[in-house]
Order: structure tokens, then C-alpha cells, then sequence
């Protein structure tokens, strides 16, 4: 004999199986309110950067640590690294860019644990790892506050591991997906400076010249930026000094115009560089598309895109004065490295990967939603396989969100002015231009003493 349930029997497994739902749904919420660094505290980072109080950025940073959690420590380090570098404190720069190194060596490695919880909600609850060109700026900005202290090969040593992280993670992608940020023209340079400064002038005209060749036939057609004219006058000194006289005459017949100062004479002056980071990178926000699943049911989709944030400020114009005499020199800063437009290359590169781990994952959690709302059915009736459809499908909405984590305190670009001057005590100032050449902002510099044959190098942070 077949006993049919009783209504109340059938009223309490759906409210049981609703219950269970809604309570999984709350779980989830509480889950992802903790899944990304608290971004509470950028916005007084801005204005701190903004009015160049580095300090209390960095006491700011050290207090929001908590907010970032574990999955999240590389991220820190590298916003922690780069205050640091903006702040001149350059060994605690060193010091917190290193530990973002190595944890992102680390994450090389994956858990699959963690992939499963990537592919079941999003890409926030794995650890941080970094935009691919954000891994090649690490080493970059190792490289530049070796160099500012003076350690000249542990900045060759840290410049020669962009050109490595490059080629690895390049080595990773199909013929076809790799990113059109393969190699860095602006590292490069500075390689062939510290090789100079170091009287390797073999290994200083390798570098200038492989720098050349990346602005020309890599920046120019993809960033729209062509070699700077001190990078040409010290790719012809280079080779001057080496004898190289066929190299010589090639690069004369490019570059016709650019005179340059001969080996002896350039032994005897000092070389003043202006390392000007401009502007606020752009911002990682959410999108998403629509995908149909295959009944007609239409499902939403997050992915990450970068914005591109406004400033003003488009060239700093650099004075120095000698301080016994009255020969005072000008010089402009020219882009060096956009690295604005790096970022969003480089994220619509892996946009394709992006987007087939999005859908794969959309699709899992439809299916996973249509299972059990199938056996609600079966068990409880339509109404609670209804329910169980319906808490499924908000689960997905809540629980699919972009990645957009990203290394936040990077300038939109690297502008580079150089002077060659002559020993001695020098002061001066920088007006930072907009595009009318209106100052926006003027920043007198500290004097300083160089000699022959030294390099010197100033760095300054604008956000206007």
C-alpha cells in the first residue's frame, strides 16, 4: 500500500530545502565581502601621493595591512614598495619589493584547491598574482633604487630579470596569445647607463642599441613611443668609443640630425637624469556580457578592464643652475614608457583565457543549479524545485564577480629628461606643463654635487 505524504510533510520539505538555500546564499555574501583587500583607504593613498607626503602614505599603508589578508600580501608589498621609492627610501623599497617577488615566485606553483575555488566563484579567492607586465614592474623598480643607491650590478642584476620574467611568462602562452609586451625598451636603456657608468662601454652599446631597436619596431607601432634623442646621442657615443665605425654610419644615416658629444668630452661631464613618473595609472573596474546557456536561460558574465584615469600634467621642464656661475642648463622630459597603455595591452591579451575560464565556470554553476533543482523536484515538488532554481541562479549573480585587484600606486607613465653638465654644485627647479604649456605645478631640487664621468639620478612623482 502506497502512503501519500501529507501536505504539512511536503510544506515542511520545501521549507527545509528553501531554508537551506537562502542560508547558503547568506554564507556566500558573508564569503565575498572578504574576498578582496579593503580598498577603503585609497583614496587618502591618492591624496597623500598627490601632496607628496610619503610618510604618512606609508604609515596609511601599514595600517590598512590587515585589510589586504593573506591572498593579498604580494599586492601590499608592491603598493608598500613603490611609496616607499616615491618616498627616496629606497632600502625599504628594496626591502618590500623583494618580498613581493618572491611570493609571486611562489604562486608560480598553484594549489589546485585554490583553482577549484577560482573555477566555482571567481578569480578573487586565489592569491593575487599580479598582471603579467605588473611581475616585469617589480624587477623594474628593484632596478631603479639599486641604481639610485649606487648599487650598480644589483640594478644590472634586477634589469637582466625583466627581460627573464618576459620571456617566461611569454613562454607560457600559445603562439597566438602571447602579449605584445614581450621585451622593455625603457630597461634597456637603463642597462646601457649603469654599463657606461660602469666603463663596459661593449656591453653599454649592446644595450642602447638592442633599446633602439625595441622603441622602433615594438613602442612606436603599439605604444605610439619613439626612441628619446638622448638615447640615440648615447647609442652613437657607444659606438664612437668602440670603434664600431659601419654601426656608426648606420645609425647617422637613420637618426641624421642628432649630433652627440664625443667619447672624451662625455668622460669628462656628469649625466643628469630626471626620472619623472606622471599621472595616475588607470583603474581596474568590472564588465560584463551575456552568454546563453543551452535551454535559453541567459547568464551574466564578469570580466576586468582597465580605465584610463585623467591628469594634467604632459611634460616637466627641468632647470639646473650651477650654483658659482651662470651657466644654467634646460631640458624637457621625454615618455620613456607608457605604462598605461602596457596595462591595457597586456589585460586585452589574456582577455581570450579570461573569457573561456568565465564561461566554462558560468556554465558549471548553471549546471550544477539545474541538478539540483532537478532533485528538489523530485523530491519536494515544483515548488521547491523552483525555489532551489531560483536561489541557484542569485547564487551564480552573487557569487560571479571580475578580478579587480591591481597594483594601483603605478603612474600612467615614465617621462626621462637628460643633461650632461659639467662637475660641480648645482641647484635648480622642474615646472610640470599641460599640453598648452600651462604650469600646473613647480618643484624646486635640493642642491647636489656631481663629478666627471657621474651619474645622478632624481626622481619625482606628479598626479595633477
Amino acid at each position: 500500500m502506497v502512503v501519500a505524504a501529507s501536505p504539512r510533510a511536503v510544506n515542511r520539505s520545501v521549507w527545509t530545502s528553501s531554508i537551506a538555500v537562502i542560508c547558503l546564499n547568506g554564507l556566500i555574501l558573508l564569503w565575498l565581502c572578504g574576498c578582496g583587500p579593503k580598498m577603503d583607504h585609497y583614496q587618502q593613498l591618492d591624496q597623500y601621493v598627490y601632496n607628496q607626503q610619503y610618510d604618512a602614505a606609508l604609515q596609511l599603508m601599514e595600517d590598512s595591512r590587515k585589510g589586504y589578508q593573506e591572498r593579498n600580501k604580494a599586492l601590499y608589498h608592491m603598493e608598500e614598495g613603490l611609496l616607499a621609492h616615491f618616498a627616496g627610501r629606497h632600502r625599504k623599497s628594496i626591502e618590500s619589493l623583494l618580498k613581493a617577488e618572491s611570493i609571486l615566485d611562489e604562486l608560480y606553483t598553484r594549489s589546485i584547491s585554490k583553482q577549484a575555488a577560482s573555477f566555482l566563484f571567481n578569480d578573487n579567492t586565489i592569491p593575487y598574482r599580479g598582471e603579467d607586465f605588473e611581475d616585469a614592474m617589480v624587477n623594474l623598480y628593484l632596478a631603479l633604487s639599486y641604481a639610485a643607491l649606487g648599487a650598480t650590478e644589483d640594478a644590472l642584476v634586477e634589469a637582466r630579470q625583466v627581460d627573464n620574467e618576459l620571456n617566461l611568462i611569454n613562454s607560457r602562452y600559445d603562439e597566438d596569445q602571447k602579449n605584445v609586451y614581450r621585451e622593455d625598451a625603457f630597461i634597456r636603456f637603463l642597462m646601457g647607463v649603469l654599463y657606461e657608468s660602469a666603463k663596459e662601454m661593449n656591453d653599454a652599446f649592446i644595450s642602447y642599441r638592442k633599446s633602439e631597436e625595441i622603441y622602433r619596431n615594438d613602442y612606436a607601432a603599439h605604444y605610439g613611443v619613439d626612441p628619446p634623442r638622448f638615447l640615440i646621442e648615447n647609442l652613437l657615443t657607444s659606438a664612437s668609443a668602440m670603434g664600431f665605425t659601419d654601426e656608426l654610419a648606420r645609425i647617422r644615416e637613420r637618426y641624421p640630425d642628432v649630433e652627440f658629444p664625443q667619447p672624451g668630452e662625455k668622460r669628462n661631464l656628469a649625466e643628469i637624469f630626471v626620472i619623472h613618473y606622471n599621472g595616475i595609472g588607470p583603474s581596474k573596474v568590472e564588465r560584463q556580457w551575456i552568454v546563453p546557456m543551452p535551454d535559453g536561460y541567459i547568464a551574466n558574465v564578469a570580466y576586468p578592464v582597465y580605465e584610463k584615469r585623467p591628469y594634467r600634467i604632459s611634460v616637466g621642464i627641468v632647470r639646473l643652475n650651477p650654483v658659482e656661475g651662470d651657466r644654467w642648463m634646460e631640458g624637457s622630459t621625454e615618455l620613456m614608457e607608457d605604462i598605461g597603455i602596457i596595462a591595457i595591452q597586456n589585460l586585452e591579451n589574456r582577455m581570450n583565457r579570461i573569457k573561456v575560464k568565465a564561461i566554462a565556470r558560468a556554465t558549471s554553476k548553471y549546471m550544477a543549479t539545474k541538478a539540483a533543482s532537478k532533485a528538489a523536484n523530485d523530491e519536494a515538488g515544483n515548488l521547491a524545485g523552483l525555489l532551489v532554481q531560483v536561489a541557484g541562479n542569485i547564487a551564480a549573480a552573487v557569487t560571479e564577480r571580475a578580478d579587480v585587484r591591481h597594483w594601483r600606486m603605478l603612474p600612467d607613465e615614465i617621462r626621462v629628461a637628460r643633461m650632461l653638465a659639467p662637475p660641480g654644485l648645482y641647484d635648480g627647479h622642474i615646472d610640470f606643463v599641460d599640453d598648452t604649456g600651462e604650469v600646473i605645478s613647480s618643484k624646486n631640487l635640493a642642491p647636489f654635487a656631481v663629478g666627471s664621468g657621474e651619474i645622478k639620478f632624481i626622481f619625482q612623482r606628479t598626479m595633477h
